[in-house]
This record gives C-alpha cells, sequence and structure tokens, in this order.
C-alpha cells in the first residue's frame, strides 16, 4: 500500500496540478512541467483489498502555445479505486494558485508499469478566480516519480 501511495500521490502531483496560468480571455492550448513534494500517504490493506490515499504540494511551469509563460503551485489529494477493476486505478483532485487566479484540476490516473513508478492521466479544469474564474479546459500528463509534463487546454 505504501508503495501504492507513495508513488500514486506524487505522480498524481502530476500535473494534476499543472501550472495553469490565463493567456488572455480566449482558449490557448499549454504545455506544463510540475515537481511534487514527497507525498504523505494514508490507508489500509485488509484481505479483500487496499484503500489508500495521499496528499502533497508543488510547482507547476507552463507554457502557452504564443510563447508565454507563468509558475503556479499546488496541494493535492488522491485516493485508490478499490477493487481495482474500474476505469481508473487512482482519481485526483488538486487546488492551485498563480498570478492569474486560482483553479481546481481534477483526473483520472493509471498506473503504467509493475513497478508503479510511471502514470498517465486525464482530466478537467475549472478556474475558480481571477481570469480564470468561470472558465473550463481539459489536460493530459504522463508523471514519473515526482515529475509531471503535459498538455491542455483553457476552454473560453
Amino acid at each position: 500500500m505504501t508503495k501504492i501511495l507513495g508513488n500514486a500521490g506524487r505522480l498524481v502531483a502530476f500535473g494534476l496540478a499543472s501550472g495553469l496560468f490565463c493567456a488572455g480571455a480566449f482558449a490557448q492550448t499549454f504545455t506544463f512541467s510540475s515537481t511534487s513534494e514527497t507525498p504523505t500517504t494514508v490507508g489500509a490493506t485488509t484481505p479483500q483489498g487496499s484503500v489508500a490515499g495521499a496528499y502533497w504540494t508543488g510547482t507547476t511551469t507552463t507554457t502557452y502555445a504564443d510563447g508565454t509563460k507563468g509558475e503556479s503551485s499546488f496541494k493535492c489529494v488522491s485516493t485508490s479505486q478499490p477493487p481495482r477493476d474500474s476505469i481508473f486505478m487512482v482519481h485526483g483532485v488538486c487546488d492551485g494558485a498563480s498570478e492569474d487566479g486560482n483553479y481546481t484540476v481534477y483526473t483520472g490516473c493509471n498506473f503504467m508499469d509493475a513497478e508503479m513508478t510511471t502514470m498517465s492521466c486525464v482530466g478537467g479544469l475549472i478556474g475558480k478566480s481571477g481570469d480564470l474564474a468561470g472558465r473550463t479546459g481539459t489536460l493530459t500528463l504522463y508523471s514519473k516519480d515526482s515529475t509531471s509534463t503535459g498538455t491542455g487546454q483553457w476552454h473560453e
């Protein structure tokens, strides 16, 4: 369980909270790279399976299609999805803060290797304040250890 939670938390830090800066009041694609702290994990293992969760913080650098760059900080939580027969092995949610506003990222993720050191995720974005208020978006990401990279788009 510690392995699942430790890696899940670190990986979901993912770009879960991808640095999502607003690049004007129009739709624009972006790429991002995130790093996270070592996650704190909680949970239990029983003969029927494991249930686990993690929380952590990190930072993200975002580059928009027009070349604009920015940084944000985030805090995240994730949980495993027993009995491991659902579409995603882990679900996560992050709250981020940037100079352009606050946002939430929510994702579904799957481990991509038996060692549980890499993960791929898909998710959505919700702008909560500042220039991001009322906006939504989408993202995909790849995580390995404490680093995540990915792509996304804020919608109008």
